[in-house]
């Protein structure tokens, strides 16, 4: 990762925020190399900015409160995505265009599971997982606004 580029930027910002609101909740180190060979075989390894996060938050309970952040070993490629969310009432999945896990800090997608369609989100992961976390923890409207990272 280019240390000064915004993506770089983004995500440094982002593991300094999920250290200092949920410290001792990030994934062991030994989970993610497990979840990235399991995926290896169809895709490529994680993005940075989904493995920083695990390694950060992935044991807070926000993950699960409201919407389903898998886990790293419950990561599964469907329709050219790499499905890593679901929501809470399985209406629509989160996932990451496969083409697109050689990035860093890539968009997320998202698929209407009544129709299968995929949609761009226009949030970066880094954006997108913060927003998220955000709108768990305190129920704020429009968070991706205030954590517009890019």
């Amino acid at each position: 990762m280019d240390e000064s580029s915004s993506t770089g930027a983004a995500i440094r910002t982002c593991q300094n925020f999920y250290r200092h609101w949920m410290q001792n909740a990030g994934l062991e180190m030994l989970a993610l190399p497990d979840a990235a060979n399991r995926l290896h075989a169809i895709t490529h390894p994680l993005p940075l900015a989904l493995t920083a996060y695990y390694l950060c938050a992935g044991n807070s309970p926000v993950n699960t409160a409201y919407n389903e952040l898998l886990q790293p070993e419950d990561l599964y490629a469907e329709q050219e995505h790499l499905i890593f969310m679901h929501e809470n009432q399985g209406v629509v999945d989160w996932g990451i265009r496969l083409q697109d896990l050689m990035q860093d800090d890539p968009i997320v997608w998202q698929r209407n599971n009544d129709d299968g369609a995929w949609y761009a989100e226009d949030h970066h992961l880094s954006s997108f997982l913060m927003a998220c976390w955000y709108w768990a923890e305190f129920g704020e409207d429009r968070p991706e606004e205030f954590f517009r990272l890019r």
